[in-house]
């Protein structure tokens, strides 16, 4: 609307001055032309800003999430070198697994990794990184056999234990976020659709054996255990002793141990280092 007034005016003005109409109507056209010029290259040099401001960012964060990636693995040797390994073995969930039926222990070797994906936040960030390995991890979970491991074992201490290392390990949340920093992690889910290997738990359920291991489960009285083990007294003594005793929550205590700085008495100067 502006614009047109401008010209208008312009063209007004020009028949005044003695200029004819066709002569002002030629300047209308011109003024309007240049404005439209004008507007479109501030649009396109808007546009290109906001292109290369995006993909400066973009090779920015692709540079850290390789940088971080590249320091992870050392930062985590290092630290595996100075701490002995509480990495979970699985003994119980071996020994739960055996109580189905019509298993072996091939087939509770070949569900492990999944297994340790409840067990590990990094393990965990992997999985989920990866659209393969999560549907996998999503076959896995969808198997009576595996729940029924996994209801046992999630109320054994020994997996309270596990838990606690885990989620008061700094270094592994880092690890697992920096996974997800990874560019290629958001274009794999992207052409994860195109990927057949993505529906292989839909596949899954077309198969007989699948079934199958429902029925033989609800079958297996050892299946329904865990729904009722709480109905046995002696189920909670272990696990009130594991409650009352300080070091069950000794990674809490040293998380928070390390994040407050030791000071002295009455100075707040460091005590002095003991003769040894």
């Amino acid at each position: 609307m502006v614009t047109m007034a401008v010209a208008d005016s312009i063209a007004l003005s020009s028949h005044v001055r003695g200029v004819s109409q066709k002569e002002g109507l030629y300047y209308k056209r011109y003024y309007i032309s240049v404005f439209i010029y004008s507007k479109v290259l501030n649009y396109l040099e808007c546009n290109t800003m906001k292109t290369l401001h995006n993909t400066t960012i973009w090779f920015l964060a692709t540079f850290l999430s390789m940088a971080l990636m590249a320091l992870a693995p050392a930062q985590a040797e290092t630290q595996n070198e100075a701490q002995p390994s509480t990495e979970h073995k699985f003994e119980l969930a071996k020994k739960y697994y055996g109580e189905c039926k019509h298993v072996n222990e091939a087939d509770f070797e070949a569900i492990r990794p999944y297994l340790k994906a409840f067990t590990d936040a990094e393990v965990m960030a992997e999985m989920m990184s990866d659209p393969i390995k999560f549907s996998k991890l999503m076959q896995v979970v969808n198997d009576p056999r595996s729940m029924h491991v996994m209801m046992k074992c999630s109320t054994e201490p020994v997996m309270w234990d596990a838990w606690m290392r885990g989620l008061t390990d700094p270094t592994k949340f880092m690890n697992a976020a920096t996974r997800f920093m990874n560019p290629m992690v958001y274009f794999n889910w992207a052409m994860a659709p195109m990927n057949p290997q993505m529906y292989a738990p839909m596949f899954a359920m077309m198969n007989p054996q699948y079934y199958l291991n429902w029925m033989n489960a609800g079958m297996n009285p050892a299946f329904h255990q865990p729904m009722f083990a709480f109905m046995d007294p002696n189920w909670y003594t272990p696990r009130l002793q594991w409650m009352m005793n300080p070091n069950s929550f000794q990674p809490f205590y040293n998380l928070f141990g390390a994040a407050v700085p030791q000071s002295g008495p009455a100075t707040g100067e460091q005590p002095a280092e003991q003769p040894k």
